[in-house]
């Protein structure tokens, strides 16, 4: 009975340590991946971090460059005075980088281009004549200087077009949110997000007129300078309207009503503009395209038939 006893407790103390041993070797193990899993991520990161110095270090290499040829170009008043600045904004073009990528551009265009060109045909002076080459260069660094310009006004155009297509529907939502209750303010964040799909530019300008407004700018200034971004005449006589009934106190949305009817008229005298205009811009097609056919074909047989018979 004693040797069972003592054989019983040997057993329960093998157990014991068998499974404590089974435990710490378990914890053991884990340790273990958890360190090497530690130390992958920490090279990883040391890696990331490696990688994001050299970005950093060739971004500010790439921005020490753009700087000394920006510089080439940089209008004597600055930037935030030269007119530039204006055309930027009223192409929608506001990123940081934009001022300093536009004149670097503009300072390879006008020298870098023809500089590399000359030396490229150097060679082949001789042939065309030293005066002729020195006109091919001057006309490719005038064409490099006017390029990014012609660039932004074609830009510009085609967003005052857009946004002088869409004033008509964002005035008539300006009439219909006035009318239900909303006050301008609040009508012009509805507007702005109504007409995001059907006409993103005035969208985008009215967005920012929202943001102006709640940054404490004033409704006035913010409206104003909604007019000056857009540039187009229909949107200073809007803000002349907002203005005046805004200090005034007259109804907005009458006012409104009244300025959608204008510019129903001013569409609809635009279109009868361009259709007076056709028979016009038709005259010199039909001239050296139409007519020309014409005549070869009513005049071409017997043409044909009088050299026929005279011969």
């Amino acid at each position: 009975m004693n040797i069972d006893i003592v054989m019983f407790y040997a057993l329960v103390l093998v157990t014991f340590f068998a499974v404590v041993t089974f435990v710490l070797g378990m914890r053991a193990l884990f340790l273990k991946r958890f360190a090497c899993k530690r130390l992958s991520q920490v090279l990883e990161q040391m890696q990331q971090s490696e990688f994001a110095s050299k970005n950093q270090m060739l971004g500010r290499r790439w921005n020490a460059i753009l700087d000394s040829l920006s510089k080439m170009s940089l209008p004597k008043e600055g930037w935030q005075d030269s007119r530039v600045h204006l055309k930027f904004l009223r192409a929608g073009i506001r990123g940081a980088m934009a001022p300093r990528i536009y004149f670097a551009l503009k300072s390879v265009l006008t020298l870098g281009v023809p500089a590399f060109v000359g030396l490229l045909f150097w060679p082949y002076t001789h042939e065309l004549g030293f005066a002729k080459f020195s006109l091919i260069l001057l006309a490719l660094s005038s064409f490099g200087y006017y390029f990014p310009e012609i660039y932004l006004d074609s830009r510009t155009k085609k967003r005052v077009k857009d946004c002088q297509q869409g004033l008509p529907d964002l005035i008539d939502l300006l009439v219909i949110c006035t009318e239900s209750g909303l006050g301008l303010d609040a009508a012009l964040n509805r507007v702005s997000k109504e007409i995001v799909r059907t006409n993103p530019y005035l969208a985008e300008e009215l967005y920012l007129t929202n943001l102006e407004i709640r940054a404490g700018s004033g409704r006035n200034a913010a409206l104003k300078g909604f007019a000056m971004r857009v540039n187009l005449d229909s949107v200073h006589n809007l803000v002349s309207m907002l203005v005046q009934a805004d200090r005034f106190g007259t109804s907005v949305s009458d006012s409104l009503r009244v300025q959608a009817g204008l510019m129903r008229i001013q569409r609809m005298q635009v279109a009868e503009e361009i259709a007076s205009k056709i028979p016009v811009k038709m005259l010199l097609p039909m001239i050296f395209c139409i007519f020309p056919a014409l005549i070869i074909v009513i005049i071409g047989p017997a043409i044909i038939q009088i050299r026929a018979v005279l011969s």
